[in-house]
Order: structure tokens, then C-alpha cells, then sequence
């Protein structure tokens, strides 16, 4: 069923003729033929977007990734081959680069394959977050997302956005850090980390925030985790498996 046509007259008023009746049903019949070919024209146009993302995803997982791989390779051949440190510590960092487009190609192919809608969505829901807690703090923030966001369901990705929030707000105002990374990840598990070069945590501080991302673990079957080094900086770990 298409829907539903209803015609209707106040109490008491004159019955609905023969040929009005006929007019309305060849009216709903019509409307019904509309309706249907213009959700068939939606649909293929939803089947040409889709074709033309596996199209995309193939060209760049068979032609562009191929020929990245080519360039690091023989990149790092030259590595070996350089005599000057400076030279060698370019090109090892030109080659860290080529595998962080490497990387973020693959995930654009995830997202292709996964359809654009809730993986876009969270991941610019979770740069604007990003954008909105360090913007004005003068932090050096460097961002990492990989893995096919299009996995998670709307739960866990309100846990992401929650637990992001936190984490950066705890850094902009106990940290006094300089640069803040963000790393993202889905693979068997959503994992999230926040690392700062701030002053670390005390001991005996009390940070109601921290204990909210702990009970967001534990209702997420997750683990949540703080490591600080000795030389200041504080990683915050919070990851949870997925539905």
C-alpha cells in the first residue's frame, strides 16, 4: 500500500455521485503511479551514487595506494643509500607521511564502502568537538582518525563524542600542555586516546570527569586508562568493543 486517499463531506450533506467516486479513485490511482516512479527514480539514484562510490574506493585502493606504495619503497631504499643525517631524517619523515596518506586513503575507502551518511556525520561531529574545546587555548592540537567510523552505532557514538569532550576539556584546563593528539581508531574495538605534554595529574586530585569516562567504559563493556610519564604529559585510554 502506497497510502491512503480519504474524501470526506460535513453531516448531512449530499452523498458523493457515481461519477465523483470514479474521479477520485482514477485521481488516487494516479497519485499512486506517481508516488511509486518517483521513489523507483530515488532509488536509482541512490544505486548510481553507490556505483560510483565502489568505482572511486576500487581506483583509489588499485591505482593511487599501489603507486604510494612504489614511491615509499623506493624512498627508503634511498634511505639506506644517504650519508647525510640531515638527508636520512627527510626522507624517513617524507616516507612517516606517505604512510599517514596511505592510511587516510584507506579509511576514505572504508567510509565509500560504508556509505557517507552516520560516518560523516560523526566524524565532523567529533571535529567540531575538537574545534570548539581548543580553539581559543592556544594548544598545537594534531588530529588522527582511521578505521571505518560507519560501524558505530548511535550509542557508541555518543560515548566517542562524550568521552572526547571530556578528555579535552580536562587538558585545557588542569594540563598547562602545549600540544594536545587526538587519536581515533575502529577496528575490533572503537578506541579513543588523548595525549598532552602538559603537567600530569596529581595524585590526590579529585577530577569528577575522569570518573564520568571511567563509568562510560564500564556501561560500554570498555577499558579506561590514564598513563603519565615522568617527565610530564598525561594519555588518557578509553576504548569500547563493538555492538
Amino acid at each position: 500500500m502506497t497510502g491512503v486517499l480519504v474524501a470526506l463531506r460535513t453531516q448531512g450533506a449530499v452523498p458523493f455521485t457515481e461519477e465523483q467516486l470514479v474521479l477520485m479513485s482514477g485521481f488516487a490511482d494516479q497519485a499512486a503511479v506517481a508516488l511509486q516512479l518517483a521513489n523507483t527514480q530515488r532509488r536509482m539514484r541512490e544505486l548510481d551514487v553507490l556505483s560510483d562510490r565502489d568505482r572511486i574506493a576500487r581506483d583509489l585502493h588499485d591505482h593511487v595506494i599501489q603507486r604510494l606504495f612504489a614511491v615509499g619503497l623506493s624512498l627508503q631504499s634511498t634511505v639506506q643509500r644517504a650519508k647525510s643525517p640531515e638527508i636520512k631524517s627527510r626522507l624517513g619523515h617524507t616516507v612517516d607521511e606517505l604512510h599517514d596518506i596511505v592510511r587516510d586513503i584507506r579509511t576514505a575507502i572504508f567510509d565509500l564502502h560504508g556509505g557517507a551518511g552516520e560516518t560523516t556525520q560523526l566524524r565532523q561531529r567529533l571535529h567540531e568537538v575538537i574545534a570548539e574545546i581548543t580553539s581559543d587555548s592556544g594548544l598545537q592540537t594534531t588530529v588522527h582518525m582511521s578505521g571505518p567510523l560507519s560501524v558505530i552505532d548511535s550509542l557508541l557514538a555518543e560515548n566517542a563524542e562524550a568521552v572526547l569532550r571530556e578528555a579535552l576539556s580536562n587538558v585545557v584546563r588542569h594540563a598547562a600542555a602545549d600540544t594536545v593528539t587526538v587519536k581515533v581508531s575502529v577496528y575490533d574495538d572503537l578506541v579513543i586516546e588523548v595525549a598532552d605534554n602538559g603537567v600530569g595529574i596529581p595524585d590526590d586530585a579529585v577530577i569528577r570527569g575522569l570518573d564520568n569516562l571511567a563509568a562510560r567504559a564500564r556501561q560500554a563493556n570498555g577499558r579506561f586508562s590514564i598513563d603519565t610519564t615522568a617527565g610530564g604529559g598525561t594519555t588518557i585510554h578509553w576504548s569500547a568493543p563493538l555492538p
